[in-house]
């Protein structure tokens, strides 16, 4: 009976489009196989996110195109204050400026990403509150990786 419950319940939940986060895949194939990445900062998280969507990181000379970081902006702003004037929140931005090329032609318009996070904050909780700062940093930029290779399945091959 309980075997048909839980398969009942798992039944359920993926009729009302419930899904468990995680790597959801890309709309379709990368244009391109081979890829120089000049990525800077987030050169680590622009190769493992290129190696999921079965891209491969190359050396320049070897590579169809290239991925050029332009920019990266990190902001982190006051988000709300509590009625005593002290910080209760803020807002991490993260904002990323990449270039596509090919054969040192651009291709389209450059690809422009802006990830913002809240963080709460208490002046209690200092220390913990840097580790937790890390880690949503961290998150961003694995999140405009995914983003910028998400957005490079719409160029167009030649």
């Amino acid at each position: 009976m309980n075997k048909i419950l839980m398969l009942a319940v798992a039944f359920m939940l993926s009729a009302c489009g419930f899904h468990l986060k995680g790597h959801i895949g890309m709309p379709s194939t990368l244009p391109y196989q081979t890829w120089y990445v000049d990525g800077g900062a987030l050169q680590q998280v622009l190769e493992t996110a290129l190696h999921r969507a079965d891209g491969k990181p190359v050396a320049a000379p070897d590579a169809q195109a290239e991925i050029r970081i332009v920019n990266v902006d990190m902001r982190k702003d006051i988000y709300t204050i509590t009625q005593a004037a002290a910080i209760n929140e803020y807002l991490l931005a993260l904002r990323v400026v990449a270039e596509v090329s090919r054969n040192g032609e651009k291709l389209g318009e450059p690809i422009e990403v802006v990830i913002q996070r809240p963080m709460e904050y208490a002046d209690s909780e200092v220390l913990g509150k840097q580790e937790e700062e890390a880690t949503i940093w961290a998150e961003m930029r694995t999140d405009a990786a995914e983003q910028i290779i998400r957005r490079l399945t719409f160029l167009k091959a030649d």
